[in-house]
Protein backbone atom coordinates (compact mmCIF):
# COMPACT_ATOMS: atom_id res chain seq x y z
CA UNK A 1 0.00 0.00 0.00
CA UNK A 2 1.26 3.20 -0.54
CA UNK A 3 2.73 5.75 2.57
CA UNK A 4 1.46 8.47 0.82
CA UNK A 5 -2.01 7.84 1.54
CA UNK A 6 -3.76 9.33 4.28
CA UNK A 7 -5.65 7.09 6.93
CA UNK A 8 -9.45 9.04 5.55
CA UNK A 9 -8.19 7.89 1.65
CA UNK A 10 -7.37 4.24 3.20
CA UNK A 11 -10.94 3.85 4.81
CA UNK A 12 -12.50 5.22 2.25
CA UNK A 13 -11.06 2.81 -0.44
CA UNK A 14 -11.95 -0.09 2.31
CA UNK A 15 -15.50 0.77 2.04
CA UNK A 16 -16.02 1.41 -1.05
CA UNK A 17 -14.84 -2.16 -1.67
CA UNK A 18 -16.74 -3.34 1.11
CA UNK A 19 -19.85 -1.76 -0.94
CA UNK A 20 -18.10 -3.04 -4.23
CA UNK A 21 -18.68 -6.79 -2.85
CA UNK A 22 -21.85 -6.54 -1.43
CA UNK A 23 -23.10 -5.22 -4.40
CA UNK A 24 -22.19 -8.22 -5.82
CA UNK A 25 -23.55 -10.79 -3.45
CA UNK A 26 -26.51 -9.49 -4.27
CA UNK A 27 -26.48 -9.87 -8.18
CA UNK A 28 -25.04 -13.01 -7.73
CA UNK A 29 -28.26 -13.99 -5.25
CA UNK A 30 -30.68 -12.40 -7.85
CA UNK A 31 -29.46 -14.00 -10.99
CA UNK A 32 -28.21 -17.73 -8.99
CA UNK A 33 -30.95 -17.76 -6.40
CA UNK A 34 -29.86 -19.86 -2.94
CA UNK A 35 -31.73 -22.68 -1.84
CA UNK A 36 -32.78 -24.05 1.80
CA UNK A 37 -29.73 -26.61 2.81
CA UNK A 38 -33.14 -28.65 4.32
CA UNK A 39 -36.30 -28.03 2.34
CA UNK A 40 -34.22 -27.17 -0.89
CA UNK A 41 -36.62 -24.17 -1.01
CA UNK A 42 -35.73 -20.29 -1.81
CA UNK A 43 -33.96 -19.15 0.71
CA UNK A 44 -33.32 -15.51 -0.26
CA UNK A 45 -30.00 -14.37 1.02
CA UNK A 46 -29.44 -17.22 3.73
CA UNK A 47 -28.70 -20.69 3.38
CA UNK A 48 -31.56 -21.50 5.31
CA UNK A 49 -35.07 -20.35 4.73
CA UNK A 50 -36.73 -18.39 7.59
CA UNK A 51 -38.88 -21.55 8.49
CA UNK A 52 -35.87 -23.80 8.95
CA UNK A 53 -33.84 -21.31 10.52
CA UNK A 54 -36.81 -21.00 13.24
CA UNK A 55 -36.65 -25.03 13.32
CA UNK A 56 -33.10 -25.27 14.76
CA UNK A 57 -33.27 -26.23 18.66
CA UNK A 58 -31.08 -23.31 20.30
CA UNK A 59 -32.25 -20.80 22.24
CA UNK A 60 -32.72 -22.31 26.10
CA UNK A 61 -31.45 -22.03 29.43
CA UNK A 62 -28.24 -23.90 29.90
CA UNK A 63 -26.17 -25.10 32.61
CA UNK A 64 -23.44 -22.92 32.48
CA UNK A 65 -20.64 -25.67 33.10
CA UNK A 66 -22.11 -28.63 31.34
CA UNK A 67 -24.07 -26.65 28.05
CA UNK A 68 -27.20 -28.88 29.02
CA UNK A 69 -30.57 -27.42 29.32
CA UNK A 70 -31.95 -26.49 33.02
CA UNK A 71 -35.70 -27.12 32.39
CA UNK A 72 -36.89 -23.78 33.60
CA UNK A 73 -35.13 -23.71 36.92
CA UNK A 74 -33.59 -20.32 38.52
CA UNK A 75 -29.86 -21.58 39.07
CA UNK A 76 -27.20 -21.16 36.48
CA UNK A 77 -25.60 -24.07 37.37
CA UNK A 78 -27.37 -27.75 37.27
CA UNK A 79 -26.79 -30.16 40.58
CA UNK A 80 -24.58 -32.79 38.78
CA UNK A 81 -22.09 -29.77 37.90
CA UNK A 82 -22.20 -28.87 41.17
CA UNK A 83 -21.43 -32.07 42.64
CA UNK A 84 -18.76 -33.06 40.10
CA UNK A 85 -17.60 -29.47 38.12
CA UNK A 86 -15.81 -30.21 35.03
CA UNK A 87 -12.28 -29.08 34.39
CA UNK A 88 -13.61 -26.07 32.56
CA UNK A 89 -14.73 -22.90 33.69
CA UNK A 90 -17.78 -22.18 31.44
CA UNK A 91 -19.70 -23.52 28.42
CA UNK A 92 -21.51 -21.66 25.71
CA UNK A 93 -23.36 -23.97 23.28
CA UNK A 94 -25.57 -22.64 20.86
CA UNK A 95 -27.80 -25.22 19.76
CA UNK A 96 -29.18 -29.18 20.81
CA UNK A 97 -27.99 -31.96 19.45
CA UNK A 98 -30.92 -32.88 17.21
CA UNK A 99 -33.04 -32.69 14.08
CA UNK A 100 -31.93 -29.98 11.98
CA UNK A 101 -28.77 -29.47 13.11
CA UNK A 102 -27.89 -32.82 13.63
CA UNK A 103 -28.15 -33.00 9.94
CA UNK A 104 -25.89 -29.51 9.14
CA UNK A 105 -23.48 -30.82 11.66
CA UNK A 106 -22.78 -34.54 9.91
CA UNK A 107 -23.00 -33.22 6.43
CA UNK A 108 -20.66 -30.64 7.36
CA UNK A 109 -18.30 -32.47 9.25
CA UNK A 110 -18.06 -36.01 6.75
CA UNK A 111 -19.29 -34.37 3.31
CA UNK A 112 -17.18 -31.46 3.79
CA UNK A 113 -20.83 -29.16 3.13
CA UNK A 114 -19.23 -25.63 3.34
CA UNK A 115 -22.65 -23.87 3.60
CA UNK A 116 -23.77 -25.68 6.46
CA UNK A 117 -20.80 -24.73 8.08
CA UNK A 118 -21.26 -21.16 7.36
CA UNK A 119 -25.09 -21.66 9.22
CA UNK A 120 -23.69 -23.36 12.28
CA UNK A 121 -20.96 -20.51 12.41
CA UNK A 122 -23.32 -18.04 12.28
CA UNK A 123 -25.61 -19.50 15.35
CA UNK A 124 -22.50 -19.65 16.80
CA UNK A 125 -21.29 -15.97 16.52
CA UNK A 126 -25.21 -15.26 17.59
CA UNK A 127 -25.53 -16.88 20.64
CA UNK A 128 -22.07 -15.29 21.77
CA UNK A 129 -22.93 -12.10 21.00
CA UNK A 130 -26.05 -12.50 23.49
CA UNK A 131 -23.87 -14.60 26.52
CA UNK A 132 -20.37 -13.76 26.22
CA UNK A 133 -19.39 -11.98 29.29
CA UNK A 134 -15.53 -11.38 28.60
CA UNK A 135 -13.69 -11.95 25.91
CA UNK A 136 -10.66 -14.31 26.25
CA UNK A 137 -7.46 -13.87 25.20
CA UNK A 138 -6.94 -16.54 22.04
CA UNK A 139 -9.41 -19.26 20.53
CA UNK A 140 -8.09 -22.73 20.39
CA UNK A 141 -9.74 -25.32 17.87
CA UNK A 142 -9.96 -28.55 19.12
CA UNK A 143 -7.02 -30.30 16.90
CA UNK A 144 -7.37 -33.70 14.65
CA UNK A 145 -4.51 -35.99 14.77
CA UNK A 146 -2.92 -35.28 11.50
CA UNK A 147 -3.11 -38.35 10.02
CA UNK A 148 -7.29 -37.35 10.24
CA UNK A 149 -6.75 -34.23 9.10
CA UNK A 150 -5.42 -35.20 6.25
CA UNK A 151 -7.95 -38.01 5.37
CA UNK A 152 -10.73 -35.36 6.14
CA UNK A 153 -9.08 -32.90 4.68
CA UNK A 154 -9.80 -29.74 6.99
CA UNK A 155 -10.41 -29.84 11.01
CA UNK A 156 -14.30 -28.62 11.26
CA UNK A 157 -13.73 -27.27 14.58
CA UNK A 158 -11.06 -24.70 13.03
CA UNK A 159 -13.31 -23.68 10.29
CA UNK A 160 -15.74 -22.89 13.32
CA UNK A 161 -12.73 -20.71 14.92
CA UNK A 162 -11.69 -19.27 12.27
CA UNK A 163 -14.89 -17.65 11.51
CA UNK A 164 -15.38 -17.08 15.55
CA UNK A 165 -12.30 -15.82 16.15
CA UNK A 166 -12.67 -13.22 12.90
CA UNK A 167 -15.95 -11.67 14.35
CA UNK A 168 -14.75 -11.19 17.55
CA UNK A 169 -11.35 -9.78 16.91
CA UNK A 170 -9.37 -12.34 18.85
CA UNK A 171 -6.09 -14.07 17.91
CA UNK A 172 -6.50 -17.58 16.62
CA UNK A 173 -3.77 -20.00 18.35
CA UNK A 174 -3.86 -23.34 16.03
CA UNK A 175 -0.39 -24.27 17.44
CA UNK A 176 -1.07 -24.53 21.04
CA UNK A 177 -2.82 -27.39 21.61
CA UNK A 178 -1.95 -30.36 19.51
CA UNK A 179 -3.49 -34.05 19.29
CA UNK A 180 -0.06 -36.29 19.31
CA UNK A 181 -1.83 -39.27 18.98
CA UNK A 182 -4.73 -40.91 17.02
CA UNK A 183 -7.41 -42.09 18.92
CA UNK A 184 -10.51 -44.06 18.15
CA UNK A 185 -13.55 -42.78 16.80
CA UNK A 186 -15.41 -41.27 19.96
CA UNK A 187 -19.21 -41.87 18.85
CA UNK A 188 -18.36 -45.64 18.45
CA UNK A 189 -17.13 -45.39 22.62
CA UNK A 190 -19.43 -44.98 26.06
CA UNK A 191 -18.13 -42.08 27.98
CA UNK A 192 -15.98 -44.85 30.32
CA UNK A 193 -13.94 -45.79 27.26
CA UNK A 194 -14.26 -42.17 25.96
CA UNK A 195 -12.29 -40.64 29.07
CA UNK A 196 -9.59 -43.61 28.70
CA UNK A 197 -9.25 -43.06 24.51
CA UNK A 198 -8.52 -39.57 25.20
CA UNK A 199 -6.00 -39.25 28.02
CA UNK A 200 -2.73 -38.33 27.11
CA UNK A 201 -3.64 -37.62 23.82
CA UNK A 202 -3.47 -33.88 23.80
CA UNK A 203 -0.24 -31.38 23.90
CA UNK A 204 -0.09 -28.30 24.90
CA UNK A 205 2.91 -26.00 23.64
CA UNK A 206 4.40 -23.90 26.87
CA UNK A 207 5.48 -21.19 24.85
CA UNK A 208 2.57 -20.82 22.55
CA UNK A 209 1.04 -20.13 26.21
CA UNK A 210 3.13 -17.65 27.87
CA UNK A 211 1.08 -14.64 28.65
CA UNK A 212 -2.28 -16.12 27.85
CA UNK A 213 -4.57 -16.30 31.10
CA UNK A 214 -8.05 -17.91 29.44
CA UNK A 215 -8.40 -19.26 26.02
CA UNK A 216 -11.62 -20.06 24.46
CA UNK A 217 -12.11 -23.84 23.35
CA UNK A 218 -14.05 -24.38 19.80
CA UNK A 219 -15.74 -27.57 18.88
CA UNK A 220 -18.47 -28.30 16.69
CA UNK A 221 -20.52 -30.75 19.44
CA UNK A 222 -20.32 -31.45 22.98
CA UNK A 223 -21.23 -35.17 23.66
CA UNK A 224 -19.98 -36.24 27.05
CA UNK A 225 -17.19 -33.51 26.97
CA UNK A 226 -14.18 -36.40 27.45
CA UNK A 227 -12.41 -34.43 24.41
CA UNK A 228 -13.18 -31.44 25.44
CA UNK A 229 -11.96 -32.62 29.37
CA UNK A 230 -8.47 -34.02 28.17
CA UNK A 231 -7.96 -30.48 26.24
CA UNK A 232 -8.95 -28.33 29.09
CA UNK A 233 -6.70 -30.37 32.13
CA UNK A 234 -3.81 -30.04 29.06
CA UNK A 235 -4.26 -26.22 28.81
CA UNK A 236 -4.39 -25.76 32.67
CA UNK A 237 -1.53 -27.73 32.92
CA UNK A 238 0.37 -25.12 30.63
CA UNK A 239 -1.09 -22.58 33.41
CA UNK A 240 -3.39 -21.41 31.42
CA UNK A 241 -6.03 -20.19 34.12
CA UNK A 242 -9.42 -19.57 32.46
CA UNK A 243 -10.92 -22.32 29.88
CA UNK A 244 -14.49 -21.48 27.90
CA UNK A 245 -15.38 -24.50 26.10
CA UNK A 246 -18.07 -22.63 22.95
CA UNK A 247 -19.84 -25.51 20.81
CA UNK A 248 -22.54 -25.63 18.53
CA UNK A 249 -24.34 -28.57 19.52
CA UNK A 250 -25.04 -29.88 22.87
CA UNK A 251 -25.73 -33.63 23.21
CA UNK A 252 -28.63 -34.60 25.11
CA UNK A 253 -26.75 -37.11 27.95
CA UNK A 254 -26.07 -41.17 26.77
Amino acid sequence: MNPELSIPVVDGLRQAGKHFFSMVSKVLDWLLPRHCLMCGLASGEGNLCPPCRADLPGSRQRCDRCGLPLHGHADSVCGSCLQRAPPWDRVIAALDYRFPADVLIQRFKFRRNLACGMVLAEELDNTLARELQTLPDAIVPVPLHHLRHARRTFNQSEVLAKRVAKALGIPLKTRLLLRNRQTHAQSDLDARSRRRNTRGAFHCRSAEAQGLEHVALVDDVMTTGATLEACTRELKRCGIREVSVWVVARAPPP
